[in-house]
């Protein structure tokens, strides 16, 4: 799976050392981990590989990708359908039903691309390819309360806040309250 938009390009992680490494090098810098993670949560190589290798190799329902900016990889993005989820983790979005409702989350990794508008480029292209190419109904995302930026980037793209999801998510040794961000089909052909 290869999506293309202008100059962004979204592919599917391979289970090769150079994809592992790059993400390696991104989660394990403390300004990415501020916002994604936690900077007492770093991912060194042998954690990435032992994280992310289950879904390389589609064992796991989470769809992982790097993301090229002007055809050099900034950042990472996933998707996956919520009925693919185990009861457990798909009941932490709290919502009442989840058919044809795909998750998505990402980070950019080079922090010399954030605040370009970038990061808008790239979720308004995923989000684009799972309404068009895999008939979404909704797409949800769940960014903690404080990460202001991405909260504008999201609503940028049509996301809107739906509920606070209270203490949602482990972040720095606390459970951080995120929102849950929803945007839907219907609301992209009105």
């Amino acid at each position: 799976m290869i999506i293309n938009n202008d100059n962004i390009m979204i592919r599917q992680m391979q289970d090769e050392m150079h994809d592992y490494q790059l993400m390696a090098k991104w989660l394990t810098d403390d300004k990415v981990l501020e916002f994604y993670e936690g900077r007492d949560n770093p991912f060194p190589l042998e954690r990435i590989i032992e994280a992310y290798k289950p879904q390389v190799m589609g064992d796991d329902p989470v769809i992982p990708c790097l993301v090229y900016y002007d055809k050099l990889p900034i950042g990472y993005i996933q998707y996956c359908l919520l009925d693919d989820l185990s009861e457990n983790d798909r009941q932490t979005y709290c919502m009442d039903e989840t058919n044809n409702v795909y998750a998505i989350d990402l980070f950019i990794g080079e922090t010399n691309y954030w605040n370009q508008g970038i990061g808008t480029k790239i979720l308004s292209t995923l989000v684009n390819y799972l309404f068009a190419e895999l008939q979404a109904d909704k797409i949800v995302i769940d960014p903690h309360v404080r990460n202001t930026r991405a909260i504008r980037c999201y609503e940028k793209c049509g996301f809107e806040k739906v509920k606070i999801l209270p203490k949602h998510e482990l972040h720095e040794g606390k459970y951080q309250d995120s929102w849950l961000m929803v945007t839907d089909r219907n609301k992209l052909l009105h």
